[in-house]
């Protein structure tokens, strides 16, 4: 099949070949032939210079042709008196575009707006689709309405509330902390004025997304035409729709998408600086910078893939003017400067970011083991069958049902277009493509192979496919003899088809894709269950709502979401309602999910349990029931005997180093207890039910001990320590208080000297939780 770039270009001011790179010596002068086809009546100047290697200029000649109304194209002959000594001659680029009557290099304004005006209206056609197929039924799909989502305008309606700053009192700050870390920035700042405008929906805030996600759409296609000389933009608008990860992803608020499209402007934008025009090198910083700000693994992305095009294309930015490079310096010093503030005030945030997430990097394993899991992860971020073909690695709220990440039937093409782009590989707009399919899963191989982590791949997939299938057309033409323009509109046709079946699969089929609607898959039901609530409290607005918080994260960001003024709104689990007594009256309305529903059934603890509405999962089960119930007349000796149950500890033999001890503990629900001694901060235990969490651990022979560390959560603890001191009758005991904090952090108790201690005994108390409660802790460390 045919290259494209092979394919002559439609602009007529344009060579059919690049101009050859001259072969003189520093001192020769030769003769210049150069052939152009121009529309009748055009003006051509031609400017010739002579660089030095370091790209300054030596010389320069100009010389004007006019074509005549007769003239398809001229030759002309610059003799070699004309042409301007050289000390050392360049490789010459393929000239730019260039409109009738235009003497000098268009302006980088004047130039989008010509490609935009020669793009066509297929290419306008495409992008009505994309948006189409975006925003219809967009409360729909994703079924999910998610807390990541609710977040970006929470954090907005916040920001505006606290006079433009952030919860630590930053005024314009760099990122926002979004539960237990700062990783939010443009994506918030984005949601302002929608918010201001329209106030909390689902809609508009998925809505906003949206509008940016038309941003790689737009680009695509321009870039198509204008770099790979493609006489269908269209089908880079297209191929993008269609890729499922994207048509997903695109249609939700996650600041993965955004930096994506960010991402794709970036890459337009230098590609446009390739085909000289250095001052679009402005824009590309920019947009590097925006996507750097809005998403945490788009960072080592752009670092990777500036790297390779600054030593890809080294040579053409050596002769980049000394006033472009300057002002490209001082604006990504400029943007560098956020950024700089923000790990001034949060030295430790990034490492911070990395525990959360529970990375690889931060495990007791040696360097060349974390190399080898980071080349591992990166090359599975590489491999088609995770991107062609259903996964088992990816969370069901991220996947497409049996959809793979790229669409299946646009493998050849990509394929194809992998194949163009290796064999131009001299030309900086295929190198670049290939840089970016390279750069897309760095940043995700730091933690862990994810979708939302990768989804950087879609935009070099899209133009691929799309290089891949216009080659391919141009063999069907020569191969078939039909109408350029019956292959072109039958071509659209069948894509735009598929933009549309794919939209009523996801309305429709996408309902039962998974059936797992709960807190570890879909997480189904906030627009629902929050409407439902809203629409019951205006018709009994003396009932009060208890909604379990168990089948999805964050669900207090949801009721902010929904509710802003939360108050007729409690979040509680019925097992707060199971373990203690806990008053409620008539007036209070349950909303639980199935499981909690079921387990306040059998435990025997309720009466009078009255259903008085349900709403349905989208598979038809009943997803959330809507009840009133009264405590049994016996609950508190019902409580006061499962109470004195919890003060039994259990007991386990865990070997630490080369001795075994000997550990009694609260009961557990969450870890092993040997997760406390395997120094690894990335392993906890969690009690069951109990506040305090018990320990004592009994060591066979005495230890000489200075002091106990215990790395706790965030929330405000209380510790009580007994040491048991060899020779002593009684324990030495300590008591230490640390209040709240926005980060996991040790709590240590210094014994002031060195004591030979036969065994310990620890209290860990969540001070602001009652008891039953959970206790988090992650390891025991003594010195």
């Amino acid at each position: 099949m045919p290259d494209p770039a092979a394919i002559p270009p439609q602009n007529p001011f344009q060579p059919e070949e690049p101009l050859p790179a001259a072969e003189s010596s520093p001192q020769e002068v030769t003769q210049v032939t150069l052939s152009v086809k121009l529309a009748p009546g055009t003006r051509l100047h031609v400017t010739l210079e002579t660089l030095t290697p370091d790209g300054q200029r030596l010389s320069s000649q100009s010389l004007d042709y006019a074509s005549d109304e007769s003239q398809s194209a001229i030759s002309l002959e610059i003799p070699a008196s004309r042409v301007p000594a050289a000390s050392q001659p360049e490789p010459v680029e393929a000239p730019v575009e260039r409109r009738p009557g235009q003497l000098a290099a268009p302006p980088l304004l004047a130039s989008l707006k010509t490609i935009l005006r020669n793009a066509g209206w297929g290419f306008i056609l495409a992008l009505v689709i994309y948006l189409a197929t975006r925003l219809i039924a967009l409360t729909d799909y994703p079924m999910y309405f998610f807390t990541d989502e609710a977040v970006q305008t929470v954090l907005a309606s916040d920001f505006v509330r606290d006079g433009f700053r952030n919860y630590a009192k930053e005024f314009l700050p760099t990122f926002f902390y979004n539960v237990y870390q700062y990783n939010l920035s443009v994506s918030v700042y984005i949601q302002i004025i929608p918010y201001l405008l329209f106030g909390n929906s689902v809609v508009v805030t998925r809505g906003v997304s949206v509008l940016f996600s038309v941003l790689p759409a737009v680009s695509g296609g321009l870039a198509f035409k204008q770099f790979f000389n493609s006489r269908y933009p269209w089908l880079a608008v297209l191929m993008l729709s269609i890729m499922p990860a994207w048509f997903l992803h695109s249609r939700t608020a996650f600041e993965t998408s955004l930096a994506v499209s960010f991402y794709a402007m970036f890459l337009y934008f230098y590609l446009l600086y390739r085909q000289d025009h250095p001052r679009a090198l402005y824009p590309a910083v920019i947009f590097a910078a925006l996507a750097f700000y809005t998403y945490s693994p788009a960072q080592l992305v752009l670092v990777v893939t500036a790297v390779l095009l600054f030593l890809s294309d080294l040579r053409y930015h050596l002769r980049l003017p000394r006033d472009v490079f300057q002002k490209t310096a001082g604006l990504a010093a400029l943007l560098v400067i956020p950024y700089l503030r923000f790990y001034l005030e949060h030295p430790n945030e990034n490492l911070n970011h990395l525990q959360q997430l529970g990375s690889y990097w931060l495990a007791q394993i040696p360097l060349i083991e974390k190399l080898g899991r980071y080349f591992g992860e990166y090359l599975a971020g590489l491999n088609p069958l995770y991107w062609f073909f259903p996964n088992s690695i990816d969370i069901p709220r991220h996947i497409m049902g049996n959809y793979g990440h790229l669409l299946v039937f646009s493998l050849p093409f990509i394929a194809w277009g992998v194949f163009l782009a290796v064999k131009n590989f001299r030309s900086s707009a295929y190198r670049t493509l290939l840089i970016a399919v390279i750069a897309a899963p760095s940043g995700a191989a730091l933690v862990g192979l994810g979708i939302t982590r990768t989804l950087f791949m879609v935009i070099p997939a899209a133009l691929l496919g799309a290089l891949g299938l216009a080659s391919t057309m141009e063999w069907l033409l020569r191969m078939w003899q039909v109408k350029r323009r019956i292959l072109a509109v039958g071509t659209f046709l069948l894509l735009a088809g598929f933009n549309f079946f794919m939209l009523g699969d996801a309305l429709t089929a996408g309902r039962t894709w998974s059936v797992n609607y709960g807190l570890a898959g879909m997480q189904y039901g906030a627009d629902q269950v929050f409407s439902e609530i809203i629409n019951y409290h205006q018709h009994s607005p003396e009932t009060k709502f208890i909604l379990s918080p168990s089948w999805a994260n964050g669900t207090d960001i949801l009721a902010r979401f929904f509710i802003p003024s939360s108050d007729p709104v409690q979040l509680a689990s019925i097992d707060t309602y199971l373990n203690q007594e806990t008053p409620f009256d008539s007036n209070t309305l349950f909303i639980l999910p199935p499981d909690e529903y079921q387990r306040a059934l059998d435990s025997a603890k309720f009466t009078d349990i009255k259903v008085e509405e349900t709403i349905p999962w989208p598979n038809g089960q009943a997803g959330f029931y809507f009840l009133r119930m009264r405590y049994v007349d016996n609950i508190q000796e019902i409580l006061s005997n499962e109470a004195a149950a919890r003060q039994v500890l259990v007991q386990d033999t865990v070997t630490v180093g080369s001795e075994d001890l000997l550990v009694h503990y609260s009961r557990l629900d969450m870890g092993p207890i040997s997760n406390l001694f395997d120094n690894d901060l990335n392993t906890l235990i969690r009690t069951e039910s109990a506040n305090p969490l018990k320990l004592q651990i009994d060591f066979p022979t005495p230890h000489t001990l200075n002091g106990l560390t215990l790395r706790i959560g965030s929330t405000a603890a209380t510790l009580d320590l007994a040491v048991q001191v060899d020779g002593e009758n009684s324990a030495r005991t300590y008591h230490q208080e640390l209040k709240e904090d926005v980060l996991p952090r040790p709590m240590t108790v210094d014994f002031g000297e060195a004591l030979n201690v036969t065994s310990l005994f620890i209290k860990l108390k969540n001070t602001n939780d009652s008891e039953p409660g959970h206790v988090h802790l992650w390891e025991i460390i003594w010195k």
